[in-house]
């Protein structure tokens, strides 16, 4: 039988000043790299490999899937607000069978993926992400959006699905972030 709790010596590795929830679920811990001054919140549910850079938070109830062949990486300053799905793999439900429990042969149209959230993103409350999808850094997306094209970097997007709706400002952000790093 399969467990997935987890102890966090399981992990690939786990840096300094690392806070995870109680209810955290990962169902491959040797396939997840964490770095230093990450939260993972409660009843946040990871399947697939991942890879958190610094200074990352992840909110409660995310939902990073797509299983052991997928990747989700995670660059610094990077956020999940409340009930995100990163889903790096997915079934097309066209054709084959479409259940984790049978070998990728039988799927036909599977997609096997990744998902790159570069630094400084943001993706908003019960956003969903679909496979294969690159934020550029400094790109996010407001909250219920569906994410199914890469996203230019420092522009703000929303909707289903979802849509360019203004820049950000790049210079502050990066101004700040070199503060950040000032005052340490």
């Amino acid at each position: 039988m399969d467990n997935i709790f987890f102890n966090i010596s399981d992990l690939k590795s786990c840096g300094k000043n690392v806070l995870i929830g109680k209810t955290v679920r990962i169902r491959y811990p040797e396939l997840v790299e964490i770095g230093d001054n990450v939260i993972i919140d409660d009843f946040t549910y990871i399947s697939t490999a991942l890879k958190i850079h610094d200074n990352v938070h992840i909110s409660s109830g995310c939902k990073i899937i797509g299983g052991k062949s997928a990747f989700v990486e995670m660059k610094s300053f990077s956020t999940l607000a409340p009930n995100v799905v990163l889903s790096a793999g997915s079934d097309d439900y066209t054709s084959g069978i479409a259940t984790p429990m049978v070998p990728l042969e039988f799927k036909a149209n599977a997609v096997i993926g990744k998902i790159i959230l570069n630094k400084h993103c943001i993706v908003g409350a019960s956003s969903v992400v679909l496979p294969n999808i690159t934020f550029e850094e400094g790109a996010c997306v407001g909250a219920l959006s569906l994410v199914n094209k890469n996203l230019e970097e420092y522009t703000l997007y929303g909707g289903v699905s979802a849509k360019e709706l203004k820049k950000r400002n790049k210079n502050e952000i990066i101004n700040l972030e070199m503060k950040l790093y000032e005052s340490k």
